[in-house]
């Protein structure tokens, strides 16, 4: 009987892993509104660069590649950006679990494959409030405390066949002769590492750190040294393995626009500590969804953010997506949404990017209301639900590895 039992299980852990490599059509046989044959990318030899580097990952002349995801509550979540974590992961290797953020801690919802707890009340803004106080840099959220007693837990969990054990961690934090020193320590309070915040390099935002042994949980307690010490502030931390592989990184913040990313004043600088060679944009929502659209400023906006990480990160290919189909107020449906995707369609075929139009795809104007009717998006018209993303997750990887097959250096 238990040998039959642990049979089972593993025939319903192979089942449950090998149904997220579904091709397109096994995706959307159930919903009829999906237009399938629309699952491709646009003006996809822009990432000739980033495929090159996946070929040389794959026969052993690489040891890792970063993909990071921008977004804004459609991402902050991590459903879709998660789903595509983890199918690169499994396809590329798994070289880490990529940024977390104590989103708990700014007061804010955090994705359900990790858990961050702390024992004070920090201050925390969002690069959506640009005229509050505090700087804003690799999350897009920003959170700051004066009580050298604070400290951050962060446990993270394993996907499916995905071990998120890390042995490499990179805080991102405020360095200067005011700011608290940190200290690494396990769930048994043995100290790992130490980090005196006054030292600015190599890095002046981030302090890299080895451990001797993977984990899957650390503490990050504030230290006061010295008596002109007296605030620390997070902007976020990335956790990777030493294994070959890909990392995954994912920067959602509820409500954003390019805008906001835009006068993020260190957002830009520390992006170039991840260094990414694939960034996918998935913003456009929000923009879509004020009172009176301006395509000129929406053009204009994008044009800003992507020339502005251009201008430090020349190797990095661009992917954007499209925001999905949405209703204003629960109630009507929004044109605006298809003219915001028609300035991010342009933008990328004359700006050297690739473009994935999930709108269409979804099925157009008025098709977030058949999604709510499969369970697939929320009562809100404009959310999807964790299946919903699961499969938008699932549709941009399948599109991504199309292409990426198909112009692939052989």
């Amino acid at each position: 009987m238990r040998k039959l039992l642990i049979i089972s299980l593993l025939i319903f852990i192979f089942i449950r892993v090998d149904s997220k490599a579904q091709t397109t059509e096994e995706i959307t046989r159930p919903y009829t509104f999906i237009r399938d044959t629309l699952n491709y990318l646009i003006n996809d030899s822009a990432l000739s660069g980033f495929y090159k580097k996946l070929d040389e990952l794959q026969n052993g002349t690489r040891d890792k590649v970063v993909v990071v995801q921008i977004g804004d509550s459609h991402i902050q979540a991590d459903y879709f950006s998660g789903m595509m974590r983890e199918q690169l992961q499994r396809k590329f290797g798994n070289a880490g679990r990529g940024l977390v953020f104590p989103y708990r801690a700014a007061k804010t919802n955090e994705p359900r494959n990790y858990t961050t707890r702390t024992n004070v009340t920090w201050e925390a803004k969002r690069n959506v409030f640009p005229k509050l106080p505090l700087p804003i840099g690799i999350s897009g959220i920003t959170i700051r405390t004066y009580d050298s007693s604070a400290y951050l837990d962060f446990y993270i969990q394993d996907a499916d066949s995905l071990n998120y054990a890390f042995n490499k961690i990179k805080v991102f934090h405020y360095k200067a002769p005011d700011a608290f020193d940190l200290a690494v320590t396990d769930e048994t309070q043995t100290n790992l590492a130490y980090i005196n915040s006054r030292i600015t390099t190599p890095d002046f935002f981030t302090t890299e750190i080895s451990l001797h042994d993977t984990t899957h949980s650390f503490q990050l307690h504030m230290i006061k040294s010295d008596s002109t010490q007296f605030q620390s502030m997070i902007y976020g931390v990335e956790l990777e393995n030493s294994q070959k592989g890909l990392v995954y990184d994912m920067i959602g913040v509820n409500g954003a626009m390019f805008a906001h990313y835009d006068s993020s004043v260190y957002f830009v600088d520390q992006l170039v500590s991840l260094k990414p060679d694939l960034i996918i944009v998935s913003l456009g929502t929000n923009e879509a969804f004020t009172k009176y659209f301006n395509e000129t400023e929406f053009a204009d906006n994008i044009t800003n953010v992507i020339t502005k990480i251009r201008a430090v990160l020349p190797d990095a290919n661009f992917l954007l997506t499209s925001p999905p189909d949405g209703y204003r107020y629960r109630k009507y449906k929004n044109a605006s949404v298809a003219k915001a995707v028609a300035v991010q369609k342009y933008f990328c075929e004359h700006n050297n990017a690739a473009f994935w139009d999930f709108y269409h795809l979804m099925g157009g104007y008025g098709s977030i209301y058949k999604w709510y009717l499969k369970g697939l998006a929320q009562r809100d018209y404009l959310h999807l639900t964790k299946a919903g993303y699961e499969i938008e997750g699932q549709l941009l990887f399948n599109a991504l590895m199309e292409s990426y097959n198909k112009n692939r250096v052989q």
